[in-house]
């Protein structure tokens, strides 16, 4: 292969240290096709997934404000047997860059469907791809096309230079997916558990929080602000007391206890986990009751009533089926008409409507008659 000259290195160098940023596999097709123009000048750049089998195909492409036939995915599927680089790659599953030049002719290419039903109209005749992945389902490759002049031999060997970094890329960008997701499932448990996680460091870095925590240490004054990723002062100090406490030497360390906090009516209890190597601080709160009486001015049925006193207590949804010998499903549909009928949005603003509807109940009863 050829070898390129300094000026056309220095750029594909800096592109592959951005290259392997910390991306997603969304982030990273997006940040792909918006940045190989910048290598190579291209009139359209595309992330393309094919199954000839099947006559499918799904794409990506750069500029994304660029016009594009409606049914191009449907012509690319149909007819993509019909694309010189694309059965290349297929047959001998060599994916390194070619140019559809390198098969057959321009006059040869422009008899095909393909180039008359899409490559013409969007006047894109000459294109130059690089697979990523290929099996019996599905050809993952890198499409550039452009019109006035066909792609150089310089521009064949940076895309091939490219193309097995883009490929670990998207391996990296998967894992990350996957990594997130799994965050993203785990977080959503514990805000459908309707409990508060923070994971912290031995010093007292917060490393994540779920929302639930966050609202917690706000509610119980315990937040250092918006901008701080650190435990406040009266937190850092108990749980580093609580640590110390525990490495002492003894025969029977003295287990941990929970921190208690008293506000308003209601009580937080923090509790400290930690098996060596994770330190997790468990926020629960317990609130006092409320009757159905005292919630009558909110003009809720009396099973929404009934629910709606669960959640001031705290209970979860499971917990409350299993109260009310109904499905978690069930209550969860409970809970979307009580939000509408209070015009809030979540749990905490109905959980505050409801203690407010009750207080002011209170107040009314202990008022003397006018």
């Amino acid at each position: 292969m050829r070898r390129l000259r300094y000026q056309s290195i220095k750029p594909v160098l800096e592109f592959l240290r951005d290259l392997y940023a910390f991306r997603s596999w969304d982030e990273l097709t997006t940040h792909l096709v918006g940045t190989i123009p910048s290598l190579i000048p291209t009139d359209i750049c595309s992330y393309n997934e094919m199954n000839s089998r099947r006559r499918q195909a799904a794409y990506r492409m750069w500029p994304p404000d660029r016009s594009m036939i409606a049914d191009a995915p449907e012509i690319l599927g149909t007819y993509s047997h019909q694309h010189p680089v694309v059965t290349h790659i297929e047959q001998t599953k060599d994916l390194s860059a070619r140019k559809i030049t390198d098969f057959v002719t321009q006059r040869q290419f422009r008899t095909t469907e393909l180039y008359n039903e899409l490559y013409k109209p969007l006047q894109i005749p000459y294109c130059m791809g690089a697979g990523l992945a290929v099996n019996r389902d599905c050809l993952i490759a890198i499409g550039l096309n452009r019109g006035g002049r066909d792609f150089t031999e310089d521009e064949l060997v940076v895309l091939d230079l490219l193309r097995p970094h883009v490929a670990q890329a998207f391996g990296n960008a998967e894992a990350v997916t996957r990594m997130h997701e799994a965050l993203s499932t785990l977080n959503q448990a514990m805000e459908e558990m309707h409990r508060g996680l923070v994971s912290v460091t031995h010093k007292g870095r917060i490393l994540w929080a779920t929302t639930e925590a966050k609202r917690l240490l706000d509610t119980y004054g315990l937040s250092e602000g918006r901008r701080s990723d650190w435990l406040p002062s009266l937190l850092r100090e108990w749980t580093q007391q609580e640590l110390k406490r525990v490495d002492r030497p003894a025969d029977l360390p003295a287990p941990f206890k929970p921190l208690v906090i008293d506000h308003g009516g209601s009580t937080l209890t923090i509790r400290l986990l930690n098996d060596g190597q994770n330190i997790l601080l468990s926020l629960e709160e317990s609130r006092a009751g409320c009757d159905a009486e005292d919630l009558a001015p909110l003009g809720l049925s009396p099973r929404e009533t009934e629910i709606l006193t669960w959640v001031v207590t705290g209970k979860t949804n499971p917990e409350i089926g299993a109260i009310l010998g109904i499905s978690p499903r069930t209550v969860h549909k409970h809970l979307g008409r009580i939000y509408t009928r209070l015009g809030v949005e979540n749990r905490h603003a109905a959980i505050v409507a409801a203690m407010t509807a009750a207080r002011r109940n209170i107040v009314t009863i202990g008022r003397p008659p006018a």
